[in-house]
């Protein structure tokens, strides 16, 4: 089995990892988590031609983890009418915004890191 590098040394705390060590961690585990979503999103469309092939149920269970095949999120295509409407909307908000009568909040901070272009 494939073993994956831990966050964070057994002995140490994150608070007194020094900052390049800190941001190499984080590089890392980044990388890491990017590279098992794209080996997930592989085994997941493989499952999915099992289903397709009837090899497989579209729910089953499989060591105590329950597997459910849903299907894909559905998107709508809307008349004129209402796409003048959404675009009044729009308009309105951005009115709201710039006369100051919408009320601004702001969700938890997270950060956003990304790999050099190649």
């Amino acid at each position: 089995m494939k073993t994956f590098p831990q966050t964070v040394e057994p002995d140490q705390a994150l608070a007194d990892l020094p900052i390049e060590r800190l941001l190499d961690r984080t590089v890392a585990i980044k990388a890491t988590i990017k590279k098992l979503d794209e080996d997930l999103a592989s085994l997941q469309e493989e499952l999915i031609s099992r289903v397709k092939a009837g090899e497989l149920d579209h729910t089953f269970s499989h060591n105590d983890h329950a597997f459910n095949l849903s299907d894909g999120k559905a998107s709508w295509t809307y008349p004129a009418t209402v796409l003048d409407l959404d675009r009044d909307l729009k308009s309105a908000k951005k009115a709201a915004q710039a006369n100051g009568s919408a009320i601004k909040t702001l969700g938890a901070p997270f950060w956003t890191i990304k790999p050099p272009k190649p």
